[in-house]
C-alpha cells in the first residue's frame, strides 16, 4: 500500500524554481521587520517583491516560522495594490503550505487560482502547473495531473530564460509519466523513463532529483518482483536523501526499504525500518507520511501479533487517512482494521470494517468512473496532441505528423460522444440487449491503445519518425474501421479480416516482427455474403501475441494462423498460435485479462443466439493436450450462416 500511493506521490519536495521558491532566508525577515507587517501595516509594491524574491527553497518554511497568516496578509496587499505577479507568487507558496498540511484541495484552488495570474510569466505557470500535478495526485486523479505536468513540459521547452527551471520542470513530467505506466502495470517503460530522467539529474548534480529517481527505479522493480534489485535502488536514495537531509525523503526510503524486509517476512528488521520511518516522518510535519508510517507500523505489529500495538497504530493512521480524506487511504485504513479485528476474533467488527472498506472502494471507483470519459480526453490531447506535435517539429515532420496526430484526436474524440450517447440515451427495455451489443463491440482494450500510443514514442525517441508515420497511419486506419462498423449487429466476413489484418501488422510493427501470422481462406468461402460479429476474433489474436509469445522467443518462428472453411450451414473459423498454450503457469500472472476477454466473448455469443435463435459452438484448447509434441492454443468457432437484419 504504502509503495503504491508513495510512487504515485513522489515529487515531495515541490518544484524549486531559483529565487521564486518558498522559504524566507535571514534578509527577507529583515525585510518583514522594517515593513512593520507584524503589526498588520500595509506593504507596498517594492516590500511584497523583496519578500517574494527572498525566497530560496521551501525546505527552512517551519524553520523560519512562517505562517499561513504571514502567506495571507501578502495575498491580501498584493490583491490591494493589483499587483499580480506578488499575489500569484504567494498563493503558489501558500499551496505548497497547505499541500503539506495534506490540504489538497485547498492546496490546488490555490495553484489554480496563482496560475490564472500568472499572465505571461513563465516562471510562476510553471511552478503552479507541476504543483497542481501534485496536489491531483494527491487527490487520486492522475490523469487529471499528468494534463498539467504536460503543459508545464511545453512550456519548459519554449522556456529560453532560466535552463534549471526548463531542466527541472522536464524531470517532474518525465516522472508524472512513469508513474502512469506504473499505474497501468507497465513497468518495464516506467524503467526507461526513470531511467532517462535520472541521467539529467546526475547531469545537473541535482540530489533532490537523484533520490526521487532512484526511489522510483527501486519500486518499478519491487513491482516486477526482483526485490534485490529494488532494495538497492532504495538505499541509493536513501544516501541522495541523507546528502540534502531531507526528513520527507528518508521518511520514504526507510518505509520502502521496511516493506521489502517485510515481504521477506523478516518482521523485526521491518519493525526497525518503519520506526525510522516515523521520527522522519513525524519531523516533517507532513500528515499523508506520518499515516503512511501508521500503516506499515500497524501491519507490523500484526504479523508480530503484537495486537494492542498494531491497533493503536491502525486507529491512528485511520483518523489521519479520514482527515486528510483520500479514498484510497480510508480504503486501505478501515481493510488493515478489519484484519485486526479479525485476528483477534472480533469478526462482527471485522466485517463491519471490511463493509466500511469496500463502500469506499466503490466510491473511489464511482468517482473515477464518472470523470474517465473527459480526462481521458484530456490525458489525448495534452499527452499525445501536443507532445508528439512538438518531438515531431525537431524531426522536421510537423506537417505530416500533425495531420495524423488531429486526426486520431479527433477520432478518439467522436468515438468517446458515441459511448456518451449510447450509455446516457438508450433506456427503454426493448433496446437493451442492443445497448449491450453496442458496448461490446466498441469495447477497445485501453492496454491496446496505451502501448500503441507507447510505441510511436518509441520509434520517435529512437529517431525512426517515418516508422512511426507508418504505425500511427495503420492506427488511424484501424480505429476508422472499429468507428465504421460500431453501429453494425453483423459486418461481413471481408470487413472483418480487414480490420484483423491490420490489427496484425500494428501489433507486428509494435514487437519487432517478432512473430509472422497467416491467412488460409477456402476458395468457396464467399467473403462479401458471409457475416460474422464484428472484432470477434481480434480478442483472441491479442491474447496470443500479448500472453501466448514470451519476449525472450522472438525471433524463434513464433506464428499466428487464422483459418477459415464453410460446411453445411456453418462458418469454421480457427486461430491457432504455437505460443506458451493456455494451460502454462507461465501466463498465469494475465490470466484475469485473459479471462475476461473470453467472459465478453460468450457474453456477446449469448445475446447473438437470444436474438437471432442460432446456436454458435466455441472450443479452446491447449495443443499440449492434444500432442506431446506441440505447444500453443487453438480455438474453434463454428458461426452459423445468417442472413443480417435490423
Amino acid at each position: 500500500m504504502w509503495q503504491i500511493l508513495c510512487v504515485i506521490f513522489l515529487l515531495y519536495g515541490g518544484f524549486a524554481y531559483g529565487n521564486n521558491s518558498p522559504v524566507l532566508n535571514d534578509s527577507a525577515l529583515v525585510v518583514l521587520s522594517d515593513s512593520g507587517l507584524i503589526t498588520g501595516e500595509r506593504l507596498s509594491i517594492s516590500e511584497i517583491r523583496d519578500i517574494i524574491d527572498n525566497f530560496d527553497t521551501y525546505d527552512n518554511v517551519r524553520s523560519n516560522g512562517i505562517e499561513e497568516d504571514f502567506l495571507q496578509h501578502i495575498i491580501k496587499e498584493a490583491k490591494r495594490l493589483d499587483f499580480d505577479w506578488g499575489e500569484a507568487n504567494a498563493k503558489n507558496i501558500l499551496g505548497v503550505l497547505m499541500r503539506d498540511r495534506a490540504e489538497y484541495a485547498v492546496a490546488a484552488k490555490l495553484h489554480e487560482s496563482a496560475l490564472s495570474l500568472a499572465g505571461s510569466d513563465t516562471i510562476i505557470q510553471i511552478y503552479a502547473l507541476n504543483n497542481l500535478g501534485v496536489a491531483y495526485r494527491r487527490l487520486d486523479k492522475p490523469r487529471i495531473a499528468l494534463d498539467y505536468h504536460m503543459q508545464a513540459l511545453k512550456l519548459s521547452e519554449h522556456f529560453s530564460g532560466n535552463a534549471d527551471v526548463a531542466t527541472r520542470s522536464a524531470c517532474i513530467a518525465l516522472n508524472s509519466i512513469g508513474n502512469i505506466n506504473l499505474a497501468l502495470n507497465q513497468p518495464g517503460k516506467a524503467l526507461e523513463v526513470f531511467g532517462q530522467t535520472l541521467e539529467i539529474e546526475k547531469k545537473i548534480n541535482n540530489h533532490l532529483g537523484m533520490a526521487i529517481n532512484y526511489h522510483n527505479i527501486g519500486y518499478a522493480y519491487d513491482v516486477m518482483g526482483e526485490t534485490d534489485k529494488a532494495l538497492s535502488y532504495f538505499l541509493l536514495s536513501l544516501q541522495q536523501n541523507e546528502i540534502i537531509n531531507s526528513e520527507v525523503g528518508k521518511a520514504i526510503c526507510y518505509n520502502s526499504i521496511g516493506e521489502i524486509y517485510l515481504k521477506r517476512e523478516n518482521v523485526s528488521r521491518a519493525l526497525k525500518e518503519f520506526e525510522r520511518a516515523m521520527v522522519f516522518a513525524k519531523s516533517s510535519d507532513d500528515n499523508y507520511y506520518i499515516s503512511q508510517s501508521y500503516a506499515n507500523l500497524g501491519e507490523a505489529f500484526l504479523a508480530m501479533e503484537n495486537y494492542d500495538r498494531a491497533y493503536d497504530a491502525l486507529i491512528k493512521y485511520n483518523k489521519l487517512a479520514l482527515q486528510i480524506n483520500s479514498g484510497l487511504l480510508v480504503q486501505e485504513s478501515y481493510k488493515l482494521l478489519s484484519e485486526y479485528y479479525e485476528k483477534t476474533g472480533q469478526y462482527e467488527k471485522a466485517l463491519e470494517n471490511y463493509k466500511i472498506g469496500v463502500a469506499a472502494n466503490d466510491s473511489v471507483v464511482n468517482q473515477q468512473n464518472t470523470s474517465y470519459l473527459n480526462e481521458l480526453q484530456t490525458l489525448y490531447e495534452a499527452d499525445k496532441k501536443e507532445q508528439q506535435i512538438e518531438m515531431l517539429t525537431v524531426e522536421n515532420q510537423v506537417k505530416t505528423q500533425q495531420n495524423y496526430i488531429i486526426l486520431f484526436v479527433a477520432i478518439i474524440v467522436l468515438l468517446t460522444f458515441i459511448v456518451i450517447y449510447v450509455v446516457t440515451q438508450v433506456r427503454a427495455e426493448k433496446q437493451k440487449t442492443e445497448l449491450r451489443s453496442s458496448l461490446f463491440r466498441s469495447m477497445m482494450n485501453p492496454h491496446f491503445i496505451f502501448n500503441a500510443l507507447g510505441s510511436i514514442q518509441s520509434f520517435l525517441y529512437n529517431n525512426e519518425p517515418q516508422k512511426a508515420a507508418v504505425y500511427l497511419g495503420n492506427f488511424s486506419k484501424l480505429t476508422r474501421l472499429i468507428l465504421k462498423n460500431s453501429n453494425k449487429n453483423l459486418i461481413t466476413l471481408d470487413e472483418e479480416v480487414e480490420a484483423l489484418r491490420n490489427y496484425l501488422e500494428i501489433e507486428q510493427m509494435r514487437q519487432r516482427e517478432c512473430f509472422s501470422y497467416e491467412f488460409d481462406i477456402d476458395d468457396d468461402v464467399e467473403l462479401d455474403f458471409v457475416y460474422v460479429l464484428p472484432t470477434m476474433l481480434q480478442p483472441f489474436v491479442e491474447n496470443s501475441i500479448q500472453h501466448g509469445f514470451r519476449k525472450s522467443d522472438c525471433g524463434k518462428g513464433l506464428k499466428v494462423s487464422i483459418l477459415v472453411s464453410q460446411s453445411n450451414d456453418y462458418l469454421h473459423l480457427k486461430l491457432k498460435d504455437n505460443g506458451i498454450g493456455i494451460n502454462s503457469n507461465e501466463g498465469s500472472p494475465e490470466g484475469h485479462h485473459k479471462s475476461m476477454g473470453l467472459l465478453i466473448f460468450k457474453e456477446r455469443i449469448r445475446l447473438f443466439e437470444k436474438k437471432y435463435k442460432k446456436t454458435v459452438n466455441f472450443v479452446i484448447k491447449d495443443l499440449s493436450e492434444v500432442s506431446e509434441n506441440e505447444t500453443g492454443t487453438l480455438i474453434r468457432i463454428d458461426f452459423p450462416l445468417i442472413e443480417p437484419h435490423d
